[in-house]
Formats: C-alpha cells, sequence, structure tokens
C-alpha cells in the first residue's frame, strides 16, 4: 500500500509540473487507478521494437496496442505505428538508419520514412493508456525506452502501474518449485503452454496482441486456483 501511495503522489506531482496535456492527464488518471480482477480493471498491453536495446543510443522504430476491457481484448482499437526517425544530423544512432535490427522486426528505413514523428506516437499512446494498467512480456525493457523518450518530448518520466507476463510467470513458477531454463520464458513458448495458438514474432502489434491474450489466460487459471486478483503481481515503475 506505502508503493501504491508513492506512486500516486509521484504522478500527482509529475502531473501538475508537465506541460504536455495528454502526458498530464493520463499522470492524473493514473495516481488514481483501482486495480482488482482482470474482469474489472481496464488494460493496455503494449510492445516495442526498436533498433537495439541501449535506451540511450538505439531508438524505437514501431509502437503496437490493444485494449483489455471486461476481460476481453477490444480488437477494434489495435494500434501499429511506425515512427519515422529524426533528423540524422542529431549525430547519434537515433538518427541513423535501422541497421542489422532489420533482420528482428523486418522494419526497412523505407518504411519508417512515412511513419509518425515519435512525439505523435506517445501522444497516441498516453491517451489510450490513460485510465489502464499497462501490460508488456519484459517490461524493464520497454518502459526504459518509453520513459527515455517521454524525456525528450515532454522533460519528464511518467509512472507506470504494470502487468509483466514474464514476471508473473516466473514467480508462480518458482512458488510450483519448477526449474526455470533458458528459453523458458519467451512469449511463444509460455503461450503454448497455456494452450495459446503459434503467432508471427517481432511485429509490434502482433507481440501486444499476444501478450494481452497471454495476461488473459494466466489470470483466468490464478483465479480458478485460488481467487486471485491483479494486485498482487502488480508492479510500480
Amino acid at each position: 500500500m506505502l508503493q501504491r501511495w508513492r506512486h500516486a503522489r509521484r504522478c500527482r506531482q509529475l502531473a501538475a509540473a508537465c506541460t504536455e496535456p495528454i502526458l498530464a492527464t493520463y499522470l492524473e488518471a493514473c495516481a488514481g487507478l483501482t486495480i482488482d480482477r482482470v474482469d474489472t480493471t481496464p488494460l493496455i498491453a503494449v510492445d516495442l521494437e526498436t533498433t537495439g536495446l541501449d535506451k540511450i543510443s538505439d531508438r524505437i522504430v514501431a509502437i503496437g496496442w490493444t485494449l483489455v476491457d471486461n476481460g476481453r481484448v477490444r480488437f477494434a482499437g489495435n494500434r501499429r505505428l511506425l515512427i519515422r526517425p529524426p533528423d540524422s544530423r542529431a549525430g547519434s544512432r537515433a538518427g541513423r538508419g535501422v541497421g542489422q535490427s532489420a533482420a528482428i522486426h523486418e522494419l526497412r528505413d523505407s518504411d519508417l520514412a512515412e511513419g509518425a514523428p515519435i512525439e505523435a506516437g506517445l501522444r497516441d499512446l498516453f491517451e489510450a493508456a490513460r485510465g489502464r494498467v499497462w501490460v508488456f512480456h519484459h517490461a524493464g525493457l520497454d518502459i526504459a525506452f518509453l520513459k527515455q523518450a517521454c524525456r525528450r518530448w515532454a522533460g519528464a518520466a511518467p509512472g507506470f502501474i504494470v502487468l509483466d507476463t514474464l514476471r508473473i510467470e516466473y514467480r508462480l513458477r518458482r512458488r510450483r518449485e519448477l526449474p526455470v531454463r533458458s528459453g523458458d520464458l519467451q512469449l511463444g513458448r509460455i503461450r503454448s503452454l497455456y494452450g495459446l495458438p503459434p503467432y508471427a514474432a517481432h511485429d509490434a502489434l502482433n507481440d501486444a496482441v499476444a501478450t494481452a491474450e497471454l495476461m488473459l489466460a494466466i489470470a483466468a487459471q490464478m483465479e480458478a486456483r485460488a481467487g486471485l486478483g491483479l494486485r498482487p503481481h502488480i508492479k510500480f515503475f
């Protein structure tokens, strides 16, 4: 409860100082969020594609998200945004091409040339996220990129209330004293254990939908076994 209170206070402080209206509104809503069961908590599942793993020198090239309401994925709310590179004169890899990362996400420089600027992508994303708990698979990396992008855009790193399917599955396995081997916590592998179909990985929207479906499957199993809601698995960033 103390961590929740501190998070809410920080979000309110950031909202009061924020000059970006959409981010300020998101922060105000984040401070007042209530979290309970998966069928009563609005969620937004998000995935990023990036040029690498360094939040400072690499950049976001695609953002995908889907919304979950009343325990169901709202496919009509799906979004996939390609992000146009910033001015290459910026002097860092942030202003250069996708390079070898194209082998993973299959996005070329020509694909991104007509994309949205990162500022517009962040506005759309945080407007969609208002009043929702975030869902990621391996949250730390995506949130590090989002916080860094928000610092450049709005001068502030927002707070996040997060469900991380990788972290939740890891904790559930440790609780059951099951071994966790290399590769066991990959999104596709965990999905198969919950009876979910295979999907095409490394597309921002596909990964976001795959993560949302997995979160619902995990939550259904937790509630069936122990009647647990989401609160024990929430993490604050």
